[in-house]
């Protein structure tokens, strides 16, 4: 049977894909994919005890005996990596429902902004009245709407998995980009966001100017590329773009 493996986080980057298939036999188990997958990458043997899995859009209890977690054919099973040094004080990575108001930006900084920081760089993203740019591939689907009006967005977020890989970019930036010093709070929206209204806040937190400048670029184009949240937009005339499942373009 085959099996649809998503990978996240330093595992992505490693296999550079974010999706593979394993063809597993009849009767197999979360433990026999865990083999499969590892066999071959014993340089991530490591992260085994510490992965989070989810199966067909679902976080597998972590008490759960995965010899006995059997799979079907066509099954979904995510791999999550750990969260790198734990849970930062200073790091708010959420998915909520909209309306974002304008209030949560200030609550936000106040959640990650010290009186250590230097700089605090803000980012609001709205919706705007033309359409997108087109993901790749999608460049052909996009002349067709170059015209139209946009009145509104809607966001869909493949749940839990966006959640964590969120945290898994705040947290890897902290790291890398910050090297400590610092804070980052994102929250995106899903559902409906009219044009005007907002759909995604970021704050980075830094003693130094430039570091907050370069962590909140890398931050929104980690969100962009990496976060499984993706939109549809809706048109004056009526159309939708992004509607089909096959066709919705990445946030933002």
């Amino acid at each position: 049977m085959r099996i649809s493996v998503r990978l996240f986080a330093i595992l992505r980057s490693r296999e550079g894909a974010d999706q593979i298939s394993l063809e597993l036999p009849d009767g197999a188990t979360l433990a026999t994919l865990l083999n499969a997958f590892f066999i071959s990458r014993t340089e991530l043997l490591p992260l085994r005890a510490h992965l989070r899995i989810g199966q067909n859009g679902a976080l597998v209890d972590r008490a759960t005996d995965l010899t006995t977690a059997t799979l079907r054919d066509g099954d979904e099973v995510a791999l999550l990596p750990p969260a790198s040094g734990g849970a930062p004080s200073r790091r708010v990575a959420r998915v909520l429902p909209a309306p974002l108001t304008e209030r949560a930006i200030d609550q936000l900084v106040a959640e990650v902004a010290t009186e250590e920081d230097g700089a605090v760089v803000i980012f609001v993203g709205r919706t705007r009245t033309t359409p997108g740019t087109p993901a790749p591939g999608e460049e052909r689907v996009a002349t067709a709407f170059a015209n139209e009006r946009v009145v509104s967005l809607t966001y869909e977020a493949a749940e839990p998995y966006a959640s964590a890989e969120l945290t898994a970019i705040c947290d890897r930036l902290i790291a890398e980009g910050l090297k400590g010093e610092g804070g980052i709070g994102v929250i995106h929206a899903v559902g409906s966001v009219p044009v005007g209204e907002i759909s995604m806040i970021s704050v980075v937190a830094s003693p130094h100017r430039d570091v907050a400048y370069a962590v909140s670029r890398a931050l929104i184009e980690s969100i962009k590329r990496d976060v499984p949240i993706w939109k549809a937009e809706h048109f004056a005339s009526g159309a939708v773009w992004g509607a089909n499942p096959d066709a919705l373009t990445k946030s933002s």
